[in-house]
């Protein structure tokens, strides 16, 4: 058994145990008396709520969701994308299940009314992401929500520094409770899209992160290291049943950074009682704000096609 699978399995009992323990809290110790029917009580509207199911959760699929969750809400969050693209696949390899993939963990809780925070770590580069959201009250269909945070790439290898800020405004807006929009304005005090590598080409003219090697003209020296760097990320979401919904996301492309193409995803989600399932595919791989806010970066095809998924659970703690 591998590191990879070990630590997975070690969250995957975390979890279960975690479940176990809030199923036997909520379980009632006797069944109790049924009201009439037609008739309402606080426990029936409590449970109603509880049963609720908002169009996406605080993560749509990559980008965040305008959603914070109740106060008092605890979210987890597995994100696993495989590393080969469909296109390489083949019955040798599974079609591509049997390639190595780059997995996150994400942790959110709520401690009061429209405050989400946490943090999520990345196995790609290795970076850890904290963050603090703030939902805005709602204005008939319209939403906004405004988050902060920080990303720190671990991984050796990577130009310094390490660390950046981000800034964005989440503005949505819902037709009903079947379709909502999603733009993300996004700044991004610097993004670093892979290690230190060599490219045997001239840098594009707006880079920054490129030095030439004298003893190797014309070799260049490329960090992937850009400074103050502002997208616009958009979503949609779209209810198909009540726990079945598709949501698409599009990074725009940057060329000026040397982004290689527009970035997508799409997701086909399965909901249920605090749970979510759903099924990924895209070229849009990267899960970070400081990697997806560029587009597809310079060492990967906008062509490729990636498939994963997405893993949600929730905790009401009080």
């Amino acid at each position: 058994m591998n590191k990879t699978t070990r630590v997975i399995t070690a969250v995957l009992w975390i979890v279960i145990g975690m479940d176990a323990w809030t199923t036997a809290q909520e379980t009632p110790q006797q069944e109790p008396t049924r009201p009439p029917e037609g008739t309402t009580t606080p426990t029936t509207e409590k449970k109603d709520a509880v049963r609720f199911r908002p169009i996406e959760s605080n993560v749509i699929i990559n980008l965040p969701s305008v959603e914070v969750p109740p106060n008092g809400t605890l979210t987890f969050l597995v994100t696993h994308r495989f590393e080969q693209p469909l296109q390489d696949g083949d019955i040798h390899n599974f079609f591509t299940l049997d390639s190595g993939n780059t997995w996150g963990f994400g942790l959110w809780y709520a401690p009061v009314k429209n405050l989400n925070v946490g943090f999520y770590r990345s196995s790609y580069l290795d970076v850890y992401e904290a963050s603090a959201q703030y939902q805005l009250p709602k204005l008939g269909g319209f939403g906004a929500s405004l988050r902060f945070g920080e990303d720190w790439r671990t991984q050796p290898g990577v130009a310094s520094p390490h660390s950046n800020f981000f800034a964005q405004a989440i503005l949505a807006y819902s037709f009903g409770p079947y379709v909502r929009l999603t733009a993300v304005p996004t700044f991004l005090q610097r993004i670093n899209g892979s290690v230190t590598s060599y490219i045997n080409r001239p840098p594009p003219p707006h880079d920054q992160s490129c030095e030439p090697v004298p003893a190797q003209n014309p070799t260049f020296l490329c960090s992937g290291l850009y400074e103050n760097v502002f997208n616009v990320p958009a979503a949609i979401s779209v209810a198909l049943t009540h726990s079945i919904t598709i949501h698409g996301e599009v990074t725009p492309r940057l060329g000026k950074y040397d982004a290689k193409g527009v970035g997508w995803a799409v997701t086909l989600e399965k909901s249920l009682l605090r749970h979510r399932f759903a099924f990924f595919a895209g070229n849009q791989r990267n899960t970070t704000v400081d990697q997806y806010t560029v587009g597809i970066p310079y060492d990967r095809s906008p062509k490729d096609i990636y498939i994963g998924f997405n893993l949600y659970r929730a905790w009401k703690l009080n």
